[in-house]
Formats: C-alpha cells, structure tokens, sequence
C-alpha cells in the first residue's frame, strides 16, 4: 500500500516508452535482427507494466484519495495526467501492430479500438482540464515554463495519429469520415497549443537562466508533438481513399510537404536539445542527475522516428527509411540507458521505497563505494 501512494502519474512515461520501442522494433521498414523477437518480449513486457501501473494508480484513489485529489492543485504534478492519457493510446496502438500477430486479428482490432476510444476520452480531459487549472487555480511564473507544460496538451494528437491507422476499421464511409474530423480536430487542437507552449519556452530560453541539469531533459519533449503531427499527416491519405476519393492526391501532397517540412524542424530541436544535454556533461555544466524524468529522451524520440516511420511509407523513397533506422538506433541507445537506471532505482528502493529505511542506507553505502573503486 506505501507503494501506492508514493505512485505519481509520471510512472506512466514508462508505459510510453517502452510500448513505443516495441511498436518501432517490430514495424522497422529495414530488416533489424530479431526485431520481432524482440518487439514481441517488449510486448508482453508493456502490459505487465501497464497492468501493475493502473492498479498502483487506481489504488492510490481508493486508499490515498486526498493524495490522489491534490495532483491537481500542483503545477507539476497535474501535467502528468498527459501521461497516463499518451499511455493508454500507445497500449492500444501495440495491440494494432503486435497483437494482431498475436491474437486473431478481429480480436486484438477490437482490443485497440476499446482502448483507443478510452485513450480519446482520457486525452479530450487532460488537454482541457489541466490547462484550465493552470489559467484559474496554479501558480506559475515564466521563468519556470519548461516543455513539460506540453504533457497534457500532448494527447490528443497521439490519439489522432494512433486513430488514423484504425480508420479503415470503423465500418462504412459515414463512421470512418466522423472519426477522421476528429482526428483531424485533435491534431489542430494541439498544433495550436504547441505552438502557443513552445513560444513560451523559447522565450524562457532567451531571456531567463539556462535549463539547469536537472530541467535538461525536458527539452527533447518537443519533439513528441512534431513526429505525432508527422504521424497523422502521413497516416491519413494512405487510410482514406474510400472518404475523399478525388481530394486525395491533394491530401497526399499536402501531407508530404507538411511532414517534411516539421521533420526539419524535429531535426533542429533534437540538435538544439542534444547541445544542452552534452553542456551539462562538460565540465562548464552541472551534471544530469537521474529522475523519471530522463523519459523524455525515450518517446519523444520514439514520436519523432514514428513519424519518419509514416513519412517514409507516403514519400516511398529509401531516404526516411534509413533515417528511420538511425533514429531507432538513437532511440534504442536512450532506452537502455533510461531503462536500465529505472530499473535499478526501484530495486534499490530510491525511486519508491519499498524496501526498509536500513536498507536503502546499506544498498547506497555500497553503490557510493563502488563508485569511490572505479574512480580510484
């Protein structure tokens, strides 16, 4: 029960990693050893933390509510509802491209759309409940806008572009167009509010302090929403020929132009925000101390290979498909590291303490001296 009430929202960036890594190793357009081994493992892996991350959370309603409540009066704390939304849809989006390898494929469609719509719903309440707390009730000064702000703005558009390969299975024209109009007003919706978010962080950026090491990482967040929106735009004039019929060379063009056009600007943040992670691994930075944080160099650079993924399938030249592989190369070298020390974390009881106060003093006496060893 401990656990529980420790369990943030942030717990699900786990969620959103490790399904986005599976997703991109399995559907790789250039042949990866044991990618479908491994996309499978990585699979059965995401549920298991999925599962255990809803229970934690649900318990912590049950048992801890006043803790569960007081998420959002917090500035922080509130923004990670965008996590649990971003979670569920990519959950649903394995089941579409791993589950139905698994399960009959009706089965594991049916399982993805369930969840999509859910994700939908959970998305639709973050991008307005907590901005609408940030404008009424917290407080906020503009020395601490961080791209974390973009968390609970976020969702929607990865719910449009995990919903735009499930159009072709929502029956006939009719369902499949009010679907489209959704996902194409979630995409717009959230565009709007990235630009509004990222202006501000730019702004920070120019005229206040720089990002310490610890704010460091949340930088690579902006590139989440650019390889969705790529994602989306891409997606959609592959899975809509029987909606728009004649309007769909238009649409092809103008998905190619717009998707290409944000991959450079994904291309400039990456650069932008890998500068400030190596400043800080210098000797004129502060060091990236670990936290949960250090999510954000995992799916954000999973959005943006997703997205070169779909860019890829609509230009049909093999240019995105080998920045695609170099992309999940990058990505794959972020996950084991980001993975691995979360892992140890919670083993050792630092990131929840599970284990007895002692202990987790004997298992830091003896990480601080083996560390004191390899120094010497």
């Amino acid at each position: 029960m401990s656990v529980a009430k420790q369990f943030g929202l942030n717990w699900f960036t786990t969620v959103m990693g490790v399904g986005i890594v599976a997703d991109l190793t399995y559907t790789s357009p250039v042949p990866v050893p044991f990618q479908h081994r491994v996309g499978l493992l990585l699979f059965g892996l995401l549920n298991l933390i999925f599962a255990m991350a809803l229970v934690f959370w649900l318990l912590r309603w049950f048992v801890y509510t006043s803790e569960a409540l007081e998420d959002f009066r917090h500035p922080d704390r509130a923004l990670f509802y965008g996590a649990l939304a971003m979670g569920i849809n990519v959950v649903g989006n394995d089941y579409l491209f791993i589950g139905t390898h698994i399960f009959p494929m009706t089965w594991a469609i049916d399982i993805s759309k369930t969840i999509w719509v859910a994700g939908t719903v959970v998305s639709l309440f973050t991008v307005i409940v907590v901005p609408y707390l940030l404008f009424t009730e917290h407080t906020v000064k503009p020395m601490q806008a961080l791209s974390t702000w973009l968390i609970p703005v976020v969702p929607p558009i990865v719910a449009a572009a995990t919903g735009a390969n499930l159009i072709p299975f929502w029956g006939g024209p009719d369902e499949q167009f009010a679907v489209t109009v959704l996902i194409v007003a979630m995409c717009g919706a959230t565009l709007f509010l990235f630009l509004m978010v990222s202006a501000l962080v730019y702004s920070r950026l120019v005229f206040h302090r720089r990002l310490s090491g610890e704010e460091a990482p949340s930088l690579w967040v902006e590139i989440g929403p650019i390889g969705m929106s790529m994602g989306t735009f891409s997606i959609l004039p592959l899975k809509t020929h029987d909606i728009f019929g004649p309007y769909g060379n238009i649409l092809h063009t103008f998905g190619l132009i717009f998707s290409t056009a944000m991959w450079g600007v994904g291309v400039w943040w990456i650069v932008i925000s890998s500068m400030h992670t190596l400043l800080h691994l210098s000797r004129r930075g502060e060091g990236l101390p670990f936290h949960m944080g250090w999510w954000s160099y995992v799916f954000p650079i999973g959005s943006f290979t997703s997205g070169t993924y779909a860019l890829g399938h609509l230009a049909g030249y093999p240019f995105f498909k080998v920045a695609g592989l170099a992309q999940l190369m990058l990505l794959w070298g972020c996950f084991a590291i980001v993975f691995a020390r979360t892992a140890s974390g919670v083993w050792q009881g630092s990131l929840l303490h599970w284990r007895d106060s002692d202990s987790i003093r004997r298992h830091h006496l003896a990480y601080r001296r083996e560390k004191i060893k390899k120094a010497r």
